[in-house]
């Protein structure tokens, strides 16, 4: 196994960790999670203010040094970034900013020049997720508050689309305010397929949520997860046969999870067990119905390991990929640290990221071969990759640099090694 690990960076933010007391209130956690309180009512994604305007990019940069073979180009300002490859595999990202006076929801695409729209203003919360459909058109899922202070009868999944250049937004209301760790999944026949959490923290012992969308209307429905905190991410894919999976964290036992939808139930596994395992989880299914999950498992503070599961004849398989050195966990912290896709070939390509480094591994019949794509030089990196991978294996990669903690701010970036 080939292996590269950069020494561990002072960044010129320093290393801040936010702790989380166990006694904080209900609207603590969400001031503490969402950047603080504020008037009662505040702009929605359904009725922004006004018209977003696009974001400039000049005068904007990426200060991380970039591995040879591999090039990198700032989109525009914002943070948790989604990509996504449309029809003509042409990739797009999705953002956002996470501001009580000044948030929005955005989106780029290659095909488009990379000029940056922030399409709806409110007060949201990442990570969201972005899927192109079959007419090329971006889908868009995220988390809305509908309100400046936390109010347990609002606060939703918010599914958004554009239909002829024109954005068109939908709160897929439901009881609680969930809708976190938004995730989004499309069908060939036009099916689409969203997840969430109606998080433990605000009293929930629902947890994983499902959104199925068909005959012109969504349904939402738990699937059985028991309460589940928000802030470890779910990660949903499409099986053959066409219908949906997900994995997620069980953070009761420190458990990874892996769910699979048959029509009419749900069907929960456990994957991995030993330690806190399963954080930041990120699952593809293979043309022969095999799950693959990159996953995150804490090692100690700041450390951890990167680790791959499938499922081979019944029983799932675990190995580590890689060490991470330089990982802060918390509100203000990592959401999505492994992002994982299936080559042509059929193998496993994931990207991860610390602090201080993005890494690109690839896995073939001797194992894993791991690149340094990234290195982060006066702007720490934002522990936050999203990938895919092309027709030709090209890799295309979503990340963020840090320039602000409060709120958290940064510089979007698309990698690629075309």
């Amino acid at each position: 196994m080939l292996r590269f690990r950069a020494a561990i960076r002072q960044s010129v933010l320093g290393r801040r960790v936010l702790l989380i007391g166990v006694a904080l209130s209900v609207s603590a956690i969400v001031a503490a999670a969402c950047g603080g309180g504020g008037e009662s009512d505040g702009p929605t994604s359904e009725t922004p203010s006004e018209t977003p305007t696009p974001s400039d990019p000049a005068g904007i940069e990426l200060t991380a040094t970039v591995a040879d073979g591999w090039s990198a180009i700032p989109i525009t300002e914002g943070i948790k970034p989604a990509l996504a490859l449309g029809p003509n595999e042409a990739p797009a990202i999705a953002y956002l900013f996470e501001s009580l006076s000044e948030g929005f929801v955005g989106y780029a695409s290659a095909s488009e020049g990379w000029a940056a729209e922030n399409f709806v203003e409110g007060y949201f919360y990442g990570p969201l997720d972005l899927a192109i459909d079959t007419d090329g058109q971006p889908n868009v899922v995220y988390h809305d508050h509908q309100a400046l202070q936390f109010d347990q009868s609002k606060g939703d999944l918010t599914f958004a689309v554009r239909r002829s250049g024109e954005w068109q937004t939908e709160a897929l209301s439901d009881d609680g305010h969930d809708g976190w760790d938004s995730a989004l999944v499309l069908a060939q026949d036009g099916g689409k397929h969203a997840f969430g959490i109606d998080p433990s923290q605000f009293g929930s012992t629902d947890g994983v949520e499902y959104y199925s969308y068909s005959d012109g209307s969504w349904t939402v429905s738990p699937i059985g997860s028991g309460p589940i905190a928000y802030e470890f991410n779910v990660s949903p894919a499409l099986a053959p046969d066409g219908n949906p999976a997900v994995s997620y964290f069980n953070d009761r036992d420190g458990d990874l999870m892996y769910a699979e939808y048959d029509g009419t139930s749900w069907t929960i596994e456990t994957v991995a067990t030993e330690g806190t395992v399963g954080k930041f989880s990120s699952l593809q299914i293979d043309a022969q119905g095999t799950p693959h999950i990159a996953f995150y498992k804490e090692i100690g503070a700041g450390t951890g390991a990167v680790q791959y599961a499938s499922r081979i004849d019944g029983g799932w398989q675990v190995e580590d990929i890689a060490t991470l050195d330089d990982v802060e966990l918390g509100m203000l912290g990592a959401r999505r640290i492994t992002s994982l896709a299936l080559g042509s070939d059929g193998e496993p390509r994931v990207a991860f990221s610390d602090r201080s480094s993005l890494f690109y591994a690839v896995h073939d019949a001797d194992g894993w071969t791991i690149e340094e794509v990234a290195s982060a030089a006066s702007l720490p990196l934002g522990q936050l990759v999203s990938l895919k991978v092309d027709a030709t294996n090209v890799a295309h990669i979503a990340y963020y640099e840090v320039t602000g903690l409060s709120p958290l701010s940064g510089v979007i970036g698309y990698l690629t090694n075309s």
